[in-house]
C-alpha cells in the first residue's frame, strides 16, 4: 500500500521530501520498538482499550465516508464493521480477544510467509533469494505470534502491533534511502518494479525535468482490457482460479489476458510470438522466471483486430487521468524488446508499468493538503490495490489480479482531486 501510495504522490514531490519520508519511517519505527518492549512490562503496558479506539475512530470515519462517497460502499462498510468487532471484542473479552488476536496474526503471518515463499522457489522472480528470506522471518513472526511465550497473551495484541510497525518502517526507510540516492532524472515509477527498459533516455522522455508543469498535467483516460480463460470472473474463495490459472475449453491452463488501450492511437498488448505449452504436467515448469523460459514476443496492433481475431475482452475499466504523454513514451521503449515471459514479462506486467508510468504524480498537488493525504490514506481501495500489488510482486501479474486492481485503482481515482483539477 506505501509503494502505491507514494507513487501516486509522484517522485518529482518525493525527491524533494525524501528527509521527510525518512523521518515518519523513524519516528514509525520507534513507535513499533516501543510498542514490543512495553508489551513484555506487565506494570506500564497499554491497557487494550487504547488500540480499540483507534479503531473506533477509524471505524468511525470510514462510515462517514460510505454516506459521502458512492463508490465502493459495501467495501468500506465491510472494514468500518470489522474494525467494530475487534474493538469492542478488545474491550469485552481482553483476555479471549488477546489470544485471538494472536491466533489470527499468526495464522495470517505463517500462511502468508508460506505462500511467499513457495512462490519464490516456484517462479523465481528476480531477486527471489530476498523474498524466500523475508518469507522465512515472516514466517518465523508467526509462529512466535502463535505462541503463548512469553506473555501468556497478555502483551499479545501491543507485541503484534509493535513487530507490524517495524516491518513497514523498514520498507518506510528504505525507500526513503532510495529516493536519496535517485538520480535527478529517474522516475519512481522505474524502480517500484523490476523489468523496466533500462535504455539511457528512459527517464528523460517520460519525465522530462525540463518539461513545463501544464503539459506533464495533460490527463486523459485509458481502458484496461481483460479477458479470462471463461469469460467469467471466478468468485473470490476460487482464488487459484481467479489470480492464477484456470483451465480453459481445451482443456489446456490459460492465465487469461490484459491490454490497455489509450485512444486515438495507444494499444499495449505483450502476447507470446509462439505458443506456450500449457499443458497441466508441464505448467510448474513454464512458470519459473527464468531466462530458458524466454519466447519472442509480438505486440497487438489494435483492440480492433485483436478482438477480431479472437473474441472482445470479458471485461473493461475506464482509468481516468493518466499522463499519455508518460503512457506513450513507455511503450516506444518496452516495445524496442519484444521478449516475453509468462511471469516475469508478460501481457499483465506492461499494463501495470504502463499505468505507473501514467499515473505517476497524479496527486503531486493535491497532496500539500493534510486532509486529503489522510483521506488517500485510509482509502480502504488504496488498501485493497496495495495488497494486489503485493502479491503480484511474490508471484506474478496476472489478469485476474489485475482486473482486481485496475477496479480499485479506478476507484481511487474516481473519489480523490487529481492534480490539475
Amino acid at each position: 500500500m506505501v509503494q502505491l501510495f507514494l507513487l501516486l504522490l509522484g517522485g518529482r514531490l518525493l525527491r524533494r521530501r525524501w528527509w521527510v519520508l525518512g523521518f515518519l519511517g523513524l519516528v514509525w519505527m520507534a513507535l513499533g520498538v516501543f510498542f514490543s518492549v512495553n508489551a513484555f512490562i506487565d506494570e506500564v503496558r497499554i491497557p487494550l482499550t487504547f488500540f480499540a479506539a483507534l479503531l473506533l475512530i477509524d471505524a468511525g470515519l470510514t462510515l462517514i465516508a460510505v454516506v459521502a462517497f458512492k463508490r465502493a460502499r459495501m467495501l468500506r462498510f465491510g472494514k468500518a464493521l470489522v474494525f467494530i468487532i475487534v474493538a469492542v471484542l478488545l474491550i469485552a473479552l481482553p483476555r479471549h480477544s488477546s489470544m485471538a488476536v494472536g491466533l489470527i496474526v499468526g495464522t495470517f503471518m505463517c500462511v502468508d510467509g508460506f505462500w511467499r515463499g513457495g512462490s519464490a522457489i516456484v517462479v523465481r522472480i528476480p531477486g527471489w533469494r530476498m523474498s524466500l528470506a523475508k518469507a522465512i522471518f515472516q514466517f518465523t513472526m508467526g509462529v512466535w505470534s502463535l505462541s503463548p511465550w512469553p506473555t501468556n497473551y497478555a502483551g499479545e495484541v501491543e507485541s503484534d502491533v509493535g513487530m507490524l510497525l517495524i516491518i513497514s518502517a523498514l520498507g518506510v526507510l528504505g525507500f526513503a534511502l532510495r529516493l536519496r540516492h535517485m538520480p535527478p532524472e529517474t522516475t519512481l515509477s522505474s524502480i517500484a518494479s523490476t523489468g523496466w527498459p533500462a535504455l539511457p533516455t528512459a527517464a528523460d522522455v517520460i519525465a522530462g525535468p525540463e518539461e513545463a508543469p501544464e503539459a506533464l498535467r495533460a490527463r486523459e483516460t485509458a481502458t484496461v482490457h481483460v479477458w479470462t480463460p471463461t469469460g467469467a470472473l471466478p468468485a473470490l474463495h476460487h482464488g487459484m482460479q481467479r489470480y492464477i490459472a484456470a483451465v480453459d475449453e481445451q482443456g489446456n491452463i490459460s492465465t487469461g489476458h490484459s491490454a490497455l488501450e489509450l485512444p486515438p492511437s495507444l494499444y499495449i498488448s505483450h502476447y507470446p510470438g509462439v505458443e506456450i505449452d500449457r499443458a497441466p504436467s508441464d505448467f510448474a515448469r513454464v512458470l519459473r522466471a527464468t531466462k530458458e523460459n524466454d519466447v519472442p514476443g509480438r505486440f497487438q496492433p489494435s483492440y480492433q483486430e485483436e478482438s477480431a481475431g479472437w473474441c472482445p475482452s470479458s471485461f473493461q475499466v475506464p482509468i481516468p487521468n493518466v499522463d499519455g504523454r508518460a503512457l506513450r513514451a513507455f511503450w516506444a521503449l518496452y516495445r524496442q524488446d519484444p521478449t516475453y515471459n509468462l511471469t516475469n514479462r508478460n501481457c499483465s506486467s506492461a499494463v501495470v508499468k504502463a499505468l505507473d508510468a501514467g499515473l505517476e504524480g497524479v496527486f503531486e498537488d493535491a497532496a500539500r493538503s493534510p486532509i486529503f493525504v489522510l483521506r488517500l490514506l485510509m482509502s480502504p481501495e488504496l488498501m485493497l490495490a496495495g495488497m494486489l500489488r503485493q502479491r503480484a510482486t511474490t508471484m506474478a501479474w496476472t489478469p485476474g489480479l489485475v482486473l482486481d486492481y485496475v477496479r480499485a485503482l479506478s476507484g481511487i481515482l474516481a473519489q480523490q482531486r487529481p492534480m490539475g483539477q
